[in-house]
């Protein structure tokens, strides 16, 4: 009888943390989406919900907001997730290619994303900031 309600409370211990894992992975991507939908729609204002809050050196000025701005995004290519340097954290890269509305340039740039997920509130957010024009 032992035996048994070991064996029991671990298959409920390994299908909870099954559950947890895929939920987290669920989240991330919706979150990677849903990112990437604002910015192929170059709704930077928008993406900026995903940028780490309290993160002072990812948050855009209103200069480098505006100078983003200028750009129209045309193409999005992301290549698959990695696992980042610790738990909790993937990277991403992503190939953008952007039309500047004023010269009438276009411009590829690479953006390389690290991601990390807040246990307290159960979300995925931005540690590099938004993609950088340089």
């Amino acid at each position: 009888m032992k035996n048994t309600t070991m064996t029991l409370l671990l298959s409920v211990l390994v299908l909870a943390s099954c559950g947890e894992r895929s939920q987290k992975k669920r989240n991330l991507d919706e979150t990677l989406f849903a990112y990437a939908a604002l910015i192929r729609w170059s709704n930077y204002d928008g993406a900026m919900r995903y940028l780490k809050p309290n993160v002072a050196e990812i948050q855009p000025t209103s200069f480098e907001l505006e100078h983003i701005k200028q750009f129209k995004v045309s193409k999005y290519l992301e290549n698959p997730i990695t696992p980042g340097a610790k738990v909790g954290v993937i990277n991403q890269s992503v190939e953008i290619q952007l039309y500047n509305i004023h010269s009438n340039q276009v411009k590829t740039i690479y953006d390389h994303q690290s991601w990390e997920f807040d246990e307290a509130l159960q979300q995925w957010f931005l540690l590099t900031g938004l993609p950088k024009l340089d």
